[in-house]
């Protein structure tokens, strides 16, 4: 007998890093994601085999019930899954204790360098697993506002808010009008979440007043009718983070000739960006090739 769980990728919008303060985010569960099966055997052992697109990404094998690792293709990768399962036994005492052995096997649609998720959609599946809270498992893991795990079981576009211990989550109508004007350009320079948000509470200075602004663009986005409307969103929120976090936006870094607007989508310096554009479809992806972004998504070929 096979037991399968799935978790959505996701994708922050508005209300990069200031999340974590209380700010109101808007984030989109994707079309990607991640999916948990396990299977019983009776080895003695967790055998488990993670999956990319490229192919096999990742073996290990622990002891049971020790979690002792036997053999791994990648020892950092496989401490930090030990410690999350650790972690997960916090919550779930009885969990991996009285098996006799177990396959898992995870299997990821996107490139575990996209950002789109690897580490919460997991969380999220293990949580599942073992009947434990994903937001209370993140935090004792990976960190983070929890936005992400609030996508992992989403059916569409969510505003995520953390006040404290507290989250409020909202399933709202994001599919603007000019959506087959939007576009996410991958950057190609992969950001590791905890890292960033390190960084973020070390140095970055900001007041109330940002944050209510973060949270004001957030509830307005969603309603805008018009593209130029959306775009003068975006370049404010931007202008407000590049002051926050004392850094120049993306756009100036990258795109400094492009007419649309670009806005940084979760930590920044890498990953994803969202990009506007007049163009036809193809003319907006000759361009993007010309500027070396060669990974390119359409808004509803990704959004859920």
């Amino acid at each position: 007998m096979k037991n399968k769980w799935f978790a959505n990728g996701k994708l922050l919008i508005t209300g990069e890093y200031l999340v974590l303060h209380g700010a109101e985010a808007l984030a989109v569960p994707l079309k990607y994601g991640q999916s948990l099966t396990v299977q019983k055997n009776k080895s003695g052992l967790l055998q488990w085999q993670a999956n990319a697109p490229g192919g096999l990404w990742f073996t290990t094998v622990f002891k049971l019930p020790s979690l002792e690792v036997l053999e791994t293709s990648d020892s950092d990768m496989s401490e930090q899954l030990r410690s999350l399962l650790l972690n997960v036994k916090k919550q779930a005492e009885n969990f991996l204790t009285n098996e006799q052995g177990l396959t898992a096997t995870t299997n990821l649609d996107f490139d575990p360098d996209y950002g789109f998720g690897s580490s919460s959609t997991l969380v999220y599946c293990v949580a599942r697993w073992a009947k434990a809270d994903p937001y209370v498992l993140q935090q004792e893991t990976f960190g983070g506002s929890g936005y992400d795990i609030a996508c992992a079981d989403a059916d569409g576009p969510v505003t995520f808010q953390r006040t404290g211990n507290n989250r409020n989550v909202s399933r709202i109508d994001f599919s603007p009008l000019f959506k087959d004007q939007l576009y996410f350009v991958y950057l190609g320079r992969k950001q590791q979440t905890a890292g960033s948000i390190k960084s973020f509470q070390k140095e970055a200075v900001f007041e109330k007043a940002d944050i209510q602004k973060i949270t004001d663009i957030t509830r307005e986005i969603p309603k805008t009718k018009k593209l130029e409307d959306f775009e003068a969103l975006l370049n404010e929120h931007e202008q407000i983070m590049s002051s926050v976090l004392r850094q120049p936006v993306v756009k100036e870094l990258y795109f400094s000739e492009y007419q649309g607007a670009v806005k940084s989508l979760g930590a920044w310096g890498g990953d994803f960006v969202l990009v506007t554009s007049r163009m036809s479809r193809e003319e907006f992806i000759r361009q993007m090739h010309n500027q070396g972004f060669d990974i390119i998504y359409p808004f509803a070929g990704l959004v859920l």
